[in-house]
């Protein structure tokens, strides 16, 4: 029920998008790059990702009868879907900051790992020439690339605590959806160490944007099995 509501959403955020998308092309129009290129790509591929968690969430639903998904509904485990939504946003947050790593090429500036050029925090991390310092946060490459570091390592902190709480439900197939997630967590944690290493090489920057994608598809579907949980039988060893 609502399909209707539910369609003119995607249909609204895709005309949004590619009034977004224009918006972030015409920047390099000129000939050179004005200073909130970067926060253009940001709003697009954030956006997108919006975008890829709507319909996402839609094909989940449509991929169990409508009788089967009220059933469900009355055993959801409250706790692992609020919790599986905070990884779901926190998740979207590091997305963003990436794309601003990518839109300045911070992930050029420093191929080092754990340190970064032999520091913790880069130097000059606030300085922008002729910008205030708050521009740092989203143009100095040092600063930003910081912030994607150290959210990184937070992101998956937090997801071994959603984890382990996931590992506690009762369905197999919950328990299994949130081991995908922790397991391509960490995957994604190794690809943008070795994008940074790499000095952000075109293979393994693709290569870790789609891992952004599939650690966003995984989440979805693990917090829509905490919502809608499949029932499993201990018979036939699915519970």
């Amino acid at each position: 029920t609502g399909w209707t509501g539910r369609l003119l959403l995607i249909g609204a955020l895709g005309g949004l998008q590619g009034a977004i998308g224009w918006w972030m092309v015409s920047s390099g129009l000129s000939g050179a790059v004005v200073d909130v290129a970067s926060y253009r790509l940001a709003t697009h591929l954030g956006l997108a990702f919006i975008i890829l968690g709507f319909i996402g969430w839609y094909v989940l639903l449509l991929g169990r009868p409508e009788k089967d998904l009220l059933a469900a509904r009355r055993i959801r485990e409250g706790k692992l879907f609020g919790l599986s939504t905070g990884l779901l946003h926190f998740t979207f947050l590091q997305i963003v900051l990436g794309a601003l790593v990518a839109g300045i090429d911070a992930g050029r500036g420093f191929p080092t790992w754990p340190l970064m050029n032999g520091q913790f925090f880069p130097a000059d991390a606030f300085y922008v020439p002729g910008r205030p310092v708050w521009a740092a946060f989203f143009e100095n490459p040092g600063l930003v690339q910081f912030m994607h570091r150290m959210t990184g390592y937070l992101l998956l902190a937090f997801g071994v605590v959603v984890w382990a709480r996931g590992r506690k439900s009762a369905h197999l197939a919950t328990r299994r959806a949130f081991n995908a997630v922790l397991a391509m967590l960490v995957v994604q944690v190794a690809l943008g160490i070795f994008t940074a290493l790499t000095a952000a090489q075109l293979h393994m920057a693709i290569t870790h944007q789609v891992g952004a994608v599939l650690l966003w598809v995984l989440i979805l579907r693990a917090r829509h099995l905490a919502q809608y949980p499949v029932a499993g039988s201990v018979r036939k060893g699915t519970q």
